[in-house]
């Protein structure tokens, strides 16, 4: 009441009124608004925007375009002559093609900004809580001779887009992140929305002019021109066949394993619900194998080797759980009945994993220097999970790739495609976008062992919010010898 009271005060007097601060949800508000709205932007459920393009430089001339579908499918390519660079996220996976190269499956940072580009370019705007964005406003700029809003969109704590709002249209003029900017010009309604058809890219040290021919919303899209292109290599194996041998030749990998030991290097960092960061820490570890199992074997904390009752007390620790895991590896050696019972019973495991989720693109890739298949899986909506485990499992989404020969998981890639509740809800919860990544190396080109682990979590322990970070890094294998000599092994990359 008292700021309406002044703001009439202030127009009778002839003063003007303070005008409300601008913030970066202000400004966002502003161009949804621009747009149609926010229910015209979420009512699009794919987008087909293409066009003719030359390079500054060169004057050469190709085609641009990018295609869309709700709610995070994304592809981009950029054709000159017979170079084609793409860039695509099908919604399990990512995958890309330099000039000259063939297609493949993109992994690490570049995956990352693929599979944020596909919800960023579906209309992330329109809902920023719903689709978790973070907005930073930065301090007024100039884009062409204009006054634009300089808004930072924080997509994950490591990936942004720099977006540029005229201060007069409110619509975007500038859009910079993953290595490319990209300038729009000439707006014009398609379908009652706000369309450039008149696009300045720079990429890769190249600047590109696009005039869009063509422009559509929720058109005829084939989703397959989300997926990776099929080769014309030999065909990949039946898919869920193959896994099951891979469960099975565990038992022979672990024979090899427990040969190994390595040094272990694990970053933690926990963050408050904003997103900050609250502590960081860096554990060093020795690591044995036994039946498959991990033990670790503390040995530094943030640089700082253990020593005194604290070394005495984790080498206790460490003693007591090798025992343990040895002592049950030998009672199962010792009961083949028993042994089989477990086998089974992992099978079954194995069995439900393979019914609630679904698997497609198979391609055969090289990683690491190694033929391996990669094949996308995702949740199996024909499925409906009978068991609490069953339910989480079908909320993953990702990519894993399969040395054939080997029999055994070289990548594996994934992240809940929706959000999992433990105990419905009341013990424990993962947000959707939670992820992990596991990695292994080829050592001594007998077998794969862990090399890199990475893990995202965000969500809840009974009532502790978490936001969680872990990097593992396992590095200078050594086998034993029959001597029980470390010996060190060649690790391939």
């Amino acid at each position: 009441m008292i700021d309406r009271r002044l703001a009439v005060l202030c127009m009778l007097s002839g003063l003007p009124a303070a005008a409300a601060p601008v913030t970066a949800q202000k400004v966002v508000d502003e161009y949804l608004r621009a747009m149609g709205g926010s229910k015209a932007i979420t009512r699009v459920t794919n987008a087909a925007i293409a066009g003719s393009l030359t390079e500054a430089a060169s004057g050469s001339s190709g085609s641009f375009s990018v295609f869309t579908k709700a709610p995070n499918r994304y592809y981009s390519e950029i054709i000159i002559g017979s170079d084609r660079v793409i860039e695509a996220y099908n919604g399990m996976s990512a995958w890309g093609q330099d000039a000259g190269d063939a297609p493949r499956t993109l992994t690490a940072g570049a995956a990352k900004e693929a599979e944020a580009a596909g919800r960023y370019r579906n209309g992330a705007l329109a809902d920023v809580k719903k689709s978790k964005l973070v907005l930073d406003l930065l301090p007024l700029e100039k884009v062409r001779g204009r006054d634009a809003y300089h808004v930072r969109v924080r997509l994950s704590p490591s990936i942004a887009r720099e977006v540029y709002f005229d201060a007069q249209t409110h619509l975007i003029v500038r859009e910079s992140g993953g290595a490319q900017q990209f300038d729009y010009d000439d707006y014009r309604p398609v379908s009652g929305i706000p369309t450039p058809h008149r696009i300045e890219l720079r990429r890769g040290g190249h600047e590109y002019t696009i005039a869009v021919t063509r422009a559509e919303y929720n058109g005829a899209l084939d989703a397959s021109v989300f997926d990776f292109p099929k080769a014309g290599a030999a065909p990949a194996p039946d898919i869920k066949a193959l896994i099951l041998e891979v469960t099975r030749n565990q038992h022979a990998i672990e024979e090899m394993m427990k040969q190994y030991t390595c040094h272990l290097t694990v970053e933690e960092e926990k963050v408050d619900s904003k997103g900050q960061a609250a502590t960081k820490t860096v554990k060093e570890f020795e690591v044995f194998y036994v039946a498959g199992e991990e033990v670790r074997r503390l040995i530094a904390r943030d640089g700082k080797p253990l020593g005194g009752d604290e070394k005495k007390k984790e080498d206790e620790r460490f003693n007591k759980e090798f025992e343990k895991l040895q002592k049950h590896a030998a009672e199962m050696a010792s009961d083949p009945k028993k042994q089989k019972k477990q086998d089974e019973k992992e099978e079954a495991q194995i069995s439900d994993f393979l019914r609630v989720l679904r698997f497609s693109n198979a391609r055969r890739e090289r990683f690491r220097g190694q033929e391996v298949i990669a094949v996308d899986f995702g949740p199996n909506p024909e499925y409906k999970p009978k068991k609490a485990i069953e339910g989480a499992v079908q909320k993953l989404a990702g990519v894993v790739w399969i040395d054939e020969k080997a029999r055994d998981v070289a990548r594996l890639e994934a992240h809940f495609s929706d959000a999992v509740k433990i105990g419905l809800g009341l013990l424990a919860s993962l947000e959707k976008g939670s992820n992990f990544v596991f990695e292994q190396a080829k050592v001594n080109d007998e077998v794969w062992l862990p090399s890199y682990t990475e893990v995202h979590m965000t969500g809840r322990v009974l009532v502790v919010k978490l936001r969680a970070h872990e990097i593992d890094r396992y590095s200078d294998y050594k086998k034993f010898s029959a001597e029980s000599r470390i010996v060190g092994v060649k690790q391939e990359e």
